[in-house]
């Protein structure tokens, strides 16, 4: 059902790259990057899968959105703190051994699948640009990560 769901939404998609997130000494996640033809490009469709190495408990994920899109600047404070309850209905629970794919279709939304299932999409295009800042954006908190991410480091 995954294959499906991104064959559907990212047509002819490939891997990009892939990295590890570590905090301090603790393994995150690994992430891959796909993109049609292997080739990442902000505006067209592509997919960010996380391979979560840890429990990540739902209330965990959004404060840690929250606090990068803070750091980043994404948008005014108030307007971090509207996207809290749409994140929060978004996002579930991601188990140690889980997946979690973000995809960014060509319209700007983004589908949120778990395990290969759709849990939800966020309509909202600009929040769902301020999500995917957080790996893929200028001011990335780990620039090597993003680097791997987007196949730069070869």
């Amino acid at each position: 059902a995954q294959a499906e769901v991104l064959d559907r939404l990212v047509p002819d998609a490939e891997l990009v790259g892939e990295a590890r997130f570590k905090v301090m000494f603790f393994k995150i996640y690994d992430a891959q990057l796909y993109a049609p033809n292997g080739r990442y490009s902000a505006g067209n469709p592509y997919s960010l899968r996380l391979h979560y190495l840890i429990n990540a408990k739902k209330g965990r994920i959004v404060s840690s959105t929250v606090k990068e899109m803070r750091r980043m600047k994404a948008a005014s404070n108030a307007q971090i703190e509207s996207w809290v309850p749409v994140m929060d209905s978004a996002f579930i629970d991601m188990p140690k051994g889980s997946h979690a794919d973000f995809i960014h279709t060509s319209d700007g939304r983004l589908t949120l699948v778990a395990d290969g299932e759709i849990i939800s999409v966020i309509e909202d295009t600009v929040l769902a640009k301020a999500i995917m800042d957080i790996w893929l954006g200028p001011k990335v908190r780990d620039q090597r990560f993003q680097d791997n991410l987007m196949g730069r480091s070869k």
